[in-house]
């Protein structure tokens, strides 16, 4: 949650109630036990640091870096060790407009128009691994 100032247009607007029902405590819960969801953690002194969740393989549906440790390779991290425990080619994912540059390095492409839901604006984006 503390990081919502990034995803919101007007960083003194409320989270949508349907984002923030994602970072609920319970559904953090409800990921790290089901099926559809695989989820990776970086801990440093024992807090969560960076969490990572792909959704049916092929979804980036969450990753999320502590402001206090953004720039130490931490998404990286996650992302090359989530990305080797899949055989999926194609990853998909709608990106904060903050978070663009971030996905860029580390291989994603826009791959529609911006889009806003409930003043949250998002970028498409798309890595295929086959080219």
């Amino acid at each position: 949650m503390s990081l919502t100032h990034f995803y919101l247009d007007d960083s003194s607007a409320r989270l949508p109630d349907w984002f923030s029902e994602t970072l609920t405590e319970s559904a953090f819960a409800q990921r790290l036990t089901s099926s559809e969801f695989q989820n990776y953690v970086v801990e440093q002194d024992g807090l969560i640091v960076g969490y990572l969740s792909i959704k049916q393989g092929d979804y980036l549906y969450h990753l999320f870096v502590a402001e206090a440790f953004q720039g130490n390779g931490i998404a990286r991290r996650l992302w090359l060790h989530a990305r080797s425990q899949t055989s999926a080619k194609v990853f998909r994912l709608r990106s904060s407009i903050y978070a663009v540059p971030v996905y860029k390095r580390l291989g994603f492409e826009e791959s529609g128009p911006l889009g806003t839901i409930e003043g949250i604006s998002f970028q498409p984006m798309e890595l295929r691994l086959d080219h």
